[in-house]
């Protein structure tokens, strides 16, 4: 009796567990496509990216050396025999001076590096270049769960915003509830939209295409369909989709 009683909780269990997975499964949110950062889409990702391979090869090299090291001393200083006395060694100013100096010269490239990219990724370029001379200036506003895309010309367009390409887009961004988060991650932009607040970023794309993105701020129940659509078309598809919007 026993026996069957438990075949018969094992099955109800298991049946228990699909039907878990299933509603899980169900539940699972719908994420944007195309939202490789490392596939960049235009300048300011791939400045990222350049920035991030760095950062990876300078933390690579120090963990292999660090790594090596100790395992190095590990086994070469290692005590052979139950009365052995380890060589007692009382410094080495070269060895000191080597680890001092390039850990930070290391550090200080590194902040150079940032420091000489960090204006033109939150603001993009430079206003006395040419590419500055021809921004396009476009709100974006979150709303719950979608967004607004204001051009130039007072239209508008939701959830999905088109921007010519090789033209650099700055952006302003603003709510009108809560806390949103508007980032697409193969160009570069990722800025908070608050309500009451302004915010600023900037995102080019340097080839045709379309870019996913999503809200990455947990804005309420429908946070998850809170999907960004980016197309980057020619500049004379861009002027006919803007003159064929809603006012």
């Amino acid at each position: 009796m026993n026996s069957s009683w438990n075949r018969i909780g094992g099955k109800l269990a298991a049946a228990g567990g699909l039907a878990g997975l299933a509603a899980a499964a169900g539940a699972v949110p719908v994420f944007a496509g195309n939202t490789n950062f490392l596939n960049g889409g235009g300048p300011p990702v791939n400045t990222i990216d350049m920035i991030w391979t760095v950062f990876l090869i300078c933390s690579s090299v120090v963990l292999v050396g660090v790594g090596g090291a100790i395992l190095y001393a590990a086994i070469h200083f290692r005590r052979r025999s139950p009365d052995e006395m380890p060589k007692q060694i009382h410094g080495n100013n070269r060895v000191e001076l080597a680890w001092t100096i390039g850990p930070l010269v290391v550090l200080v490239g590194l902040f150079v590096l940032n420091a000489v990219n960090v204006g033109y990724l939150r603001h993009g370029p430079s206003p006395a270049s040419p590419a500055a001379r021809q921004e396009v200036h476009i709100k974006v506003v979150g709303r719950q769960f979608y967004w607004t895309f204001y051009y130039p010309n007072g239209k508008y367009s939701l959830r999905t915003l088109e921007i010519p390409v090789n033209v650099p887009i700055e952006l302003s961004t603003e709510s009108m509830d809560v806390i949103h988060g508007f980032w697409v991650p193969q160009l570069g932009a990722k800025i908070d939209a608050l309500p009451g607040i302004v915010n600023h970023a900037f995102l080019e794309g340097s080839r045709l295409g379309t870019f996913g993105g999503q809200c990455y701020e947990f804005c309420g129940v429908g946070h998850d369909q809170m999907l960004i659509t980016v197309k980057v078309v020619s500049m004379d598809q861009y002027q006919r989709y803007i003159q064929h919007l809603t006012t």
